[in-house]
C-alpha cells in the first residue's frame, strides 16, 4: 500500500519534495497558502493541491477528515508561529510522521518538543534526500551522489532470513554493492563470508531505482 504525503508550504523546498515524492509514486497532497505557489505545483501534482490555512485548526479539521496522511512535511519555513500551529494541528488530528522544515538550527528543540518526529535546515538537508528518505520506512539516511545515484542505509527486516554476501549474490542479482554494515556506532567494511542477518543496518551504493528494488527484497 503507499504512504500518503501531505506537503505544507509549497516554496522552493516544499515543492521540490512534493515532486520527489510524485516521482516515486507516492500519493501526494500539497497545501499553501498562496494560491500562485498552489498553481505553479499543480502542473507537477495535478488535482492534490489546494489554497489553505493550515495553521487553523478548523481548517486542518475539515480539509483531512479521516483522510489522515501517514506523513507530514511542513516547509512553510520564514514563518514561525504558523510551522507551530501547523504542526500542533497535525499532531492533533492524529498525523503520526512530522517532518519540519526549520530556517534556524536552534529552532530543532522547538519543534521536537511540539511533536515534530523529525526536524531539517535546508542548508543541511535537501529536499532530495528528505523525500527519498521518508518515502520508506527502511531507509534510514540517503545521500545522493548524482542525479540517479546514491549512497543509503537500509534497515534490514525482522523476518529476513540470514544469508552471507556469497549466497546474496547482491552485485549481480541486484547491481548494488552492500560498502558497509553498521555495528552500533562501528562501521565494517563486509566480506563474502559474512552474513547478513535481520535487523542490520547496512550501507548501500547504487542508482536509486535499483536500491529501492533491493529494499524490497530485504524487507519483503
Amino acid at each position: 500500500m503507499k504512504k500518503s504525503f501531505l506537503v505544507v508550504g509549497l516554496g522552493r523546498f516544499g515543492s521540490n519534495v512534493a515532486k520527489t515524492l510524485v516521482g516515486l509514486k507516492c500519493d501526494v497532497l500539497g497545501v499553501d497558502i498562496n494560491e500562485e505557489a498552489v498553481e505553479s505545483i499543480s502542473k507537477v501534482i495535478g488535482q492534490k493541491c489546494l489554497v489553505a490555512d493550515m495553521s487553523k485548526a478548523s481548517t486542518v479539521n475539515e480539509l483531512m477528515g479521516k483522510n489522515i496522511a501517514d506523513h507530514a512535511v511542513v516547509a512553510i519555513g520564514n514563518n514561525l508561529q504558523a510551522s507551530i500551529l501547523t504542526v500542533i494541528n497535525l499532531k492533533n488530528i492524529g498525523v503520526k510522521q512530522i517532518t519540519v522544515r526549520a530556517d534556524k538550527e536552534e529552532y530543532k528543540e522547538l519543534f521536537k518538543m511540539i511533536g515534530a518526529t523529525e526536524v531539517v535546515v535546508p542548508e543541511e538537508d535537501s529536499a532530495l534526500s528528505l523525500a527519498n528518505q521518508i518515502q520508506s520506512d527502511t531507509i534510514v539516511d540517503y545521500y545522493p551522489l548524482t542525479k540517479d545515484f546514491a549512497i543509503v542505509k537500509i534497515v534490514v527486516g525482522a523476518n529476513f532470513k540470514p544469508r552471507t554476501l556469497i549466497e546474496l549474490n547482491v552485485r549481480n542479482i541486484y547491481d548494488v554493492n552492500i560498502v558497509g554494515i553498521l555495528d552500533g556506532d562501528n562501521f565494517v567494511i563486509p566480506k563474502g563470508t559474512d552474513s547478513l542477518n535481520p535487523n542490520a543496518v547496512i550501507a548501500v551504493v547504487g542508482t536509486v531505482s535499483k536500491i529501492r528494488k533491493f529494499d524490497n527484497f530485504l524487507n519483503s
